[in-house]
C-alpha cells in the first residue's frame, strides 16, 4: 500500500506537513487531559529547584521538567524540552499543536507557555477542593485553573494556582497531539 501524504493541514504549517507521510492523528480528549491533571496532582508539594530533565516527584522540580515527567507518566510521552525550546519542538514535530483560545476552548491538560515558564491547565470546578486558593487580583476573587512549579524566590512547592494571578503577560496554549505509528497509518 502506498503511504498517505498530505497536501495541506488545517492545524499545521504546510512547510512542515506538505508531502509528509502519515501526519494524520488526533488531539488528546478532555478525559485524557484530565489524566495529565490527575498526575500533576501527585506532584503537589514538590519543592522547586531548576533541575530540568532531572525533576523528580516529591524531591525537586522545575516547570519544564515537571511538565515533561507528568506527561510521560500520564501516557503522553515527549522528549524533555526547556521552556525556550518547547515552541520550536512543537512546531517541528507536531507532538503538540498550538491552540487559539479565541477559536477553541482550553481543555484539561493543555500546556500554557510563557517566556521562561510553562504550566498545565486544570479547569477545577467549584466542587473541587483545589478550586479555591483564596487568591485575589485587584480586589477580585480568582480561582485555581492550572498546576505549576513556582520559582525559588517564592518558596512555594508545585501546586494549583490561578493563571491571571500568577502572570499577567500573554501565554501560548499547546495541546498534545497523538500521531499514529507507521502501522496505524492507512
Amino acid at each position: 500500500m502506498d503511504p498517505v501524504t498530505l497536501s495541506s493541514s488545517a492545524t499545521s504549517d504546510t512547510t512542515i506537513t506538505a508531502g509528509k507521510d502519515c501526519t494524520a492523528g488526533r488531539f488528546i480528549t478532555e478525559d485524557e487531559g484530565w489524566k495529565v491533571v490527575n498526575v500533576a496532582a501527585t506532584w503537589e508539594g514538590t519543592p522547586y529547584r531548576m533541575v530540568g530533565a532531572a525533576s523528580e516527584k516529591s524531591v525537586l522540580g522545575d516547570c519544564s521538567g515537571s511538565t515533561n515527567k507528568i506527561y510521560v507518566e500520564a501516557g503522553f510521552p515527549y522528549p524533555y524540552q526547556t521552556t525556550a525550546s518547547f515552541a520550536a519542538f512543537a512546531r517541528t514535530t507536531n507532538r503538540f499543536r498550538k491552540i487559539d483560545p479565541a477559536k477553541q476552548k482550553l481543555q484539561a491538560g493543555d500546556v500554557l507557555l510563557w517566556d521562561g515558564h510553562m504550566a498545565i491547565y486544570a479547569p477545577f470546578t467549584p466542587d473541587n477542593p483545589k478550586y479555591d486558593g483564596n487568591l485575589y487580583k485587584r480586589g477580585q476573587k480568582k480561582y485555581n485553573n492550572m498546576y505549576t512549579a513556582f520559582n525559588g524566590r517564592t518558596h512555594h512547592p508545585y501546586g494549583p494556582y490561578n493563571i491571571e494571578v500568577f502572570r499577567s503577560d500573554p501565554y501560548t496554549v499547546y495541546r498534545y497531539y497523538i500521531l499514529p505509528s507507521a502501522d496505524d497509518c492507512k
